[in-house]
């Protein structure tokens, strides 16, 4: 059993929310309050809660982290303990032991999410203070035994947490070893993950336009076989097929739809969901995800969380520029006249890059590039709006109808993790 743990940071207090023109959320407040009695941990994010005044308890899931699961408890996808969770569970037994007291709060009372367990961030007593100022989220994110989970309607703390658990992953604490749950299983695979979680249109409609890159970095040939991939969610997570084997540089792409492995392309696989699961960043609270990448052991290997918040340059910075946009085309609708606008990107560095983990960005709209795609040093890519066979030089946004406003405009170049790149307006 871990140590009770006292006196932790609670995340109002962590530094100023950096993005002020957010509007219509209270990020350092959150006020619903419950006050009552621990009546049972289940597991390292979820626990039972008798509320002053009742008898019957219900059960809690922590907002803002996301603990690895228990064999047993809600777990859909694994016989035994993943790495991290007893641990996990342990941390919330120490901050959250039967009969204490704590205080949960919420931006609603009503908020609630799966299994019908309430959404709440909870907060321990402290005896040495008389207060409720034990953050148990910024507990289990700071140890590193939790990833980040925020929802869109009770985000207030979302951001703090955030870099919380990014600061853990950089320190290399707790999971984010690979080392932490014993000997590692392929210890030179050295792979990197890249999720694009804007499709086209409507997310839930167009599930594939959401995806996943895993590739090998490394100069090994990696089997990962049976490794898992996942989001922030337990419905729909993939195990990679019997004879994944990776050639260094090779990839697979892993779409979130419906879809036959090896279609359209022979690198495509499929998480078989009907619906997105890639969440989407908002303009007014601070949303995203994960994607996270398990050995058979369930060790964490390689991992991707959007937006960014810590140390958030990229390497394309100063290497891609948007040199030129073409916003005027003929009059109708159709794919003929959208390929008269384009958008011209680039390399005016040295040094080929991949422009794997970039997109484009109009107004909601956005583009990703073709997956594998590498722009040589000094070449120009021209992206046009309509549709095409894609080449080396140009690809197609997959429009049939103008999509830049004649007048005026900005159009940009970001990474998945939201990093701005370059712009151009006009």
């Amino acid at each position: 059993m871990l140590p009770v743990a006292s006196g932790v940071q609670a995340a109002e207090s962590l530094s100023p929310f950096p993005y002020p023109d957010m509007k219509n959320v209270q990020y350092t407040q959150v006020p619903v309050r419950e006050t009552g009695i621990v009546d049972l941990v289940a597991d390292g994010d979820t626990f039972r809660f008798i509320q002053d005044g009742t008898n019957e308890y219900i059960t809690i899931r922590l907002l803002g982290v996301n603990a690895p699961e228990v064999r047993g408890f809600k777990n859909k996808h694994r016989d035994d303990d993943m790495c991290g969770a007893v641990p996990a569970t342990q941390l919330l037994e120490s901050l959250l032991p039967r009969g204490s007291r704590v205080q949960l709060r919420s931006l609603e009372s009503s908020s609630q999410g799966l299994d019908d367990r309430l959404r709440r961030y909870a907060f321990a007593f402290n005896a040495d203070t008389g207060q409720f100022d034990i953050d148990v989220q910024a507990a289990l994110a700071q140890s590193g035994l939790a990833m980040w989970f925020t929802v869109p309607d009770e985000a207030a703390l979302s951001y703090q947490y955030a870099v919380m658990i990014a600061q853990a992953q950089q320190q290399g604490i707790g999971i984010w070893s690979p080392e932490y749950c014993g000997p590692v299983e392929q210890p030179d695979a050295d792979l990197s993950v890249i999720a694009h979680w804007n499709a086209a249109g409507n997310d839930n409609a167009n599930p594939n336009g959401e995806y996943i890159i895993v590739r090998n970095v490394g100069v090994k040939e990696t089997d990962i076989s049976g490794w898992l991939l996942r989001d922030s969610s337990l419905s729909f997570w993939f195990s990679f097929p019997g004879g994944s084997v990776l050639a260094p540089n090779d990839y697979r792409v892993i779409h979130s739809g419906v879809g036959i492995p090896g279609l359209p392309k022979a690198r495509d696989l499929y998480m078989d969901s009907p619906n997105a699961l890639l969440a989407n960043t908002m303009s007014d609270r601070f949303v995203g995800d994960g994607a996270y990448l398990l050995d058979k052991s369930t060790a964490m290997r390689a991992w991707f969380e959007y937006p960014c918040v810590i140390n958030c340059t990229d390497s394309a910075l100063g290497s891609l520029k948007i040199i030129g946009v073409n916003p005027v085309s003929e009059s109708g609708k159709s794919a003929k006249a959208a390929n008269q606008e384009f958008v011209r990107i680039q390399n005016i560095s040295t040094e080929p890059i991949s422009l794997d983990g970039y997109y484009l960005q109009y107004r909601d709209g956005s583009f990703p590039f073709e997956v594998d795609t590498t722009l040589a040093p000094r070449k120009i890519l021209t992206v046009r709006m309509g549709r095409g066979q894609p080449t080396d030089r140009v690809q197609y946004w997959g429009r049939n109808a103008p999509l830049l406003k004649n007048s005026s405009g900005t159009i940009s170049l970001l990474s998945e993790r939201n990093v701005p790149i370059s712009s151009k307006s006009w």
